[in-house]
């Protein structure tokens, strides 16, 4: 008997992640009325493209029973998106709060 894979839907999580965190940066940066810089997005597509790479690699070796490489890709992969998420955050909000003293002057 054939057991039906539930892989795919690990797969549609992950996709669901990257559009909700896509849909909150827009939404975010449109309350804010800030449009991002070419550097701010390169690093915002260079974000999502490492955290698919995360998740699929995550994915894959759980699939092929290597769950201490899964959680090694966590660590290799996911700290370098957090420093990146962090640059991000930092440089806009820099530019947010020069937008809002300017404003205010």
């Amino acid at each position: 008997m054939r057991l039906v894979s539930w892989i795919w839907f690990w797969y549609i999580l992950v996709g669901f992640l990257m559009g909700g965190g896509a849909v909150m940066i827009w939404h975010y940066l449109k309350k804010a009325s800030l449009k991002l810089v070419w550097f701010e997005w390169i690093l915002t597509i260079l974000i999502f493209i490492t955290f698919m790479f995360l998740g699929q690699t995550f994915i894959a070796s759980f699939q092929e029973y290597e769950p201490k490489a899964a959680w090694m890709t966590v660590a290799f992969m996911g700290i370098p998106i957090m420093i990146m998420s962090v640059l991000l955050y930092r440089s806009i909000n820099k530019r947010f709060n020069n937008f809002k003293e300017a404003d205010n002057s």
